[in-house]
């Protein structure tokens, strides 16, 4: 008798087991997070010859970044309504620039040789 009692207690046990290991979670709600941040396009060249400036440095709110081969830059983050830019290569005049960012998204940035 007790021996079946026994085993009739550990079968619930495992059944409750297997029932409580079947029940699936509801799993977390996914979260969307929109940037708020502005995203600005540019491009770096020659003011004579309209040359591609690979290579020419681009820095803004803390951000340091390159141009690439084509003399294409992408800044990201900028905050604020304003913002200055400054645009060097070797051997060009650097440059600083001055941008709203709320309307400003694209801009051709021209260097003068020395």
């Amino acid at each position: 008798m007790k021996r079946i009692l026994f085993i009739t207690l550990i079968s619930l046990l495992v059944v409750s087991f297997n029932v409580s290991a079947g029940e699936t979670v509801a799993p977390a709600p996914k979260v969307e997070i929109q940037s708020t941040s502005n995203v600005l396009h540019g491009f770096v060249c020659d003011k004579l010859t309209q040359e591609t400036l690979a290579g020419a440095v681009i820095t803004a709110n803390g951000q340091k970044i390159y141009s690439d081969l084509d003399g294409n830059f992408e800044l990201s983050n900028l905050c604020g309504e304003k913002c200055q830019i400054k645009v060097s290569s070797i051997s060009y005049v650097d440059q600083t620039i001055e941008i709203d960012t709320r309307s400003t998204k694209q801009i051709q940035v021209k260097l003068q040789q020395r």
